[in-house]
């Protein structure tokens, strides 16, 4: 039998510790690191809870997806504390903690303690330590006793795109060179960090060196840029990868989350095998706050998480992180942190050239059987990002959501053309006629076939696209009399009124007045929220002027009905649509023939100008 460790016990010297705790240890006092004893002060007559998002154990899921048939805690300790161990059961009303056993030890030098869980059942492990006199702690974690033979030999490269953001990725890189790469962890020798420079700033000279690669590549996209870091991982020197983990570049990484990542593929189980392990998407901002790791695509085309919004200092929602089972349709992971098995690469094929925005869906349903996800592997991303962006939310989303499902018959049951139809009607009706241009552009360039995205001009699309954005100003600099008697309650911007069935038939018939003379028009301001899904109705019924509003209420763009630019987009939409209703099986077709060379190495080699 062979000690395999699972998972280390992550106490942290950083502002993240300082201002989350809870993300670590639940205590009334800091922990300290002691550069002298290179190890954690613990102060007297406290409790220590290790209970949380990073240091309880998962003991369902490591047994659900690996080997694992035993589960033991290390610790090393010197002073006079009590440790007891300790299974987590959700329950109906708060996770219930039940005592497995406990071990006091009083001593100047540091001593072992070893515990065994029996409970297989459990659904999540951990320990308290309380203290009698000041403690310090060092060296925690979980491991198991495992046959050699079910050790599987692993080989993890990461593939992160960047494009100029230097002040993530650099310090990314220093923080996987230390944490990973200088440690005296079993990975350390089977790992290789890619990073794909799209952007070209990047000193590729000076930050390449054992184990880490810079690639200066031109810009392609997301999509692009970590199909070159797949391509990068099969070939790189020495071993060729067995897995690749690729992850954004507006992320702060967590190096335990990559070590957790390859412990789990060392023992994983035959079943899980080839699953896709997803990495929680954390808030930058809000570093307790779960947005997703799962996502999946509604029947109306909409993207979004599996699971709700968690708070992760929470207790109750790291049991419930752990322990939702939610069956949806059209599951994929984000490649903000996703781990692909090379075999399924190599089976299935790179991915779609679409730049960016759904290439991670669509391979995610292409190629994924299972998704492995589990508290403690996770990246901090900035969610900032998450606002809404017209050229991707208009343009690029559903031109490659339905080149996604023509090509390679992903997202089974989904209507694109539903949420297609009605975020063109949505705009219109709250006078955003740039982003009806860009909805219009993208069914007419889906219509021109597969040929069309072959050709490397992803970055001209989206400069051309984004130009159509909408610029948000500060209020005071918009140049309307009617703001200085608006009151604007961020609080309020999202209020419903059911509407009645004839004012339902004015917005449909009228689209809001378009289709009215202007005398039966309000000159009054509508002030609605600019966030591209929101329909408040009432507000911009009959409205020739609307006001959009962020959503902290400090910023905003005025819009002004345009009789004409409705009558000219209308048409092109009427005639897009009937093009569409006859041509769909056609271009469809020529997309599904065109999977094979676009999901192919020579294709991808070509299309990214490398040898």
């Amino acid at each position: 039998m062979q000690r395999v460790k699972l998972a280390n016990v992550l106490l942290e010297s950083n502002d993240r510790f300082q201002d989350y705790p809870s993300l670590y240890c639940r205590t009334s006092k800091s922990v300290p690191f002691d550069e002298s004893k290179g190890a954690f002060t613990l102060f007297p007559y406290e409790k220590f809870d290790f209970a949380t998002f990073f240091n309880v154990f998962s003991n369902k899921k490591w047994r659900r997806y690996t080997v694992v048939d035993n589960v033991h805690v290390h610790l090393e300790l010197c002073g006079d504390c009590e440790v007891s161990f300790i299974e987590i059961r959700e329950t109906l009303a708060k996770p219930k903690r039940i005592r497995l056993g406990a071990e006091r030890i009083a001593s100047q030098e540091f001593k072992t303690i070893e515990f065994e869980f029996n409970n297989e059942n459990a659904e999540l492990l951990s320990f308290e330590i309380v203290t009698y006199g000041l403690c310090l702690f060092r060296n925690g974690y979980y491991y198991s006793q495992v046959n050699e033979a079910d050790v599987r030999p692993v080989e993890l490269a990461l593939a992160t795109t960047t494009f100029r953001q230097e002040q993530f990725i650099i310090p990314n890189i220093e923080l996987i060179k230390s944490r990973i790469l200088e440690s005296d962890e079993v990975m350390n020798a089977h790992f290789h960090l890619h990073v794909v420079d799209n952007g070209r700033t990047l000193d590729a000279e000076g930050l390449s060196g054992p184990s880490v690669t810079v690639h200066p590549n031109k810009n392609v996209g997301g999509a692009g840029g970590f199909t070159r870091g797949i391509i990068e991982a099969l070939r790189q020197q020495g071993t060729e990868a067995t897995h690749v983990l690729l992850m954004d570049d507006d992320v702060q990484v967590s190096p335990e989350s990559l070590i957790r990542t390859f412990n789990v593929l060392s023992l994983v189980n035959e079943e899980y095998q080839d699953a896709f392990i997803s990495g929680a998407m954390i808030s930058y901002e809000r570093q307790n706050e779960f947005y997703e790791d799962v996502g999946w695509v509604r029947s109306d085309g909409l993207y979004g998480p599996v699971k709700p919004r968690l708070d992760i200092e929470d207790l109750e929602d790291v049991v419930k992180n752990d322990s939702l089972e939610i069956r949806k349709p059209n599951r994929y992971a984000g490649w903000w942190y996703c781990c692909i098995p090379t075999n399924v690469i190599k089976r299935e094929g790179l991915p779609l050239p679409i730049f960016i925005r759904g290439d991670d869906a669509e391979y995610g349903n292409r190629a994924a059987n299972r998704f492995i996800t589990m508290n403690g592997i996770c990246v901090w991303h900035l969610t900032l990002a998450l606002k809404f962006r017209a050229h991707l939310e208009r343009y690029q989303v559903p031109r490659n959501s339905l080149i996604a499902q023509s090509t390679t018959g992903v997202f089974s049951g989904v209507d694109f053309m539903e949420q297609f139809r009605h975020n063109v009607q949505l705009d219109f009706k709250t006078l955003n006629y740039d982003a009806v241009e860009q909805s219009l552009d993208a069914l007419e360039d889906y219509l021109k076939g597969p040929r069309f995205i072959m050709e490397d001009r992803g970055e001209e699309i989206l400069k051309k696209q984004a130009k159509l954005n909408e610029q948000l100003v500060d209020l005071a600099e918009i140049d309307d009399p009617r703001l200085d008697f608006a009151v604007i309650d961020p609080t309020a911007l999202f209020n419903v009124t059911e509407r009645t069935f004839f004012e339902r038939l004015v917005d449909y018939l009228t689209y809001s007045g378009h289709r009215l003379p202007d005398f039966l028009l309000k000159d009054d301001l509508a002030i609605i929220p600019w966030d591209g899904w929101f329909y408040p109705a009432k507000k911009t019924r009959l409205r020739k002027n609307v006001l959009a509003v962020s959503l902290d209420g400090r910023q905003g763009v005025l819009r002004t009905m345009d009789k004409k630019r409705f009558r000219r987009l209308h048409k092109r939409y009427a005639k897009l649509m009937k093009q569409y209703r006859s041509q769909a099986e056609s271009v469809a077709a020529e997309y599904r023939a065109a999977r094979d060379e676009m999901t192919s190495l020579p294709f991808w080699m070509k299309y990214l100008e490398i040898d």
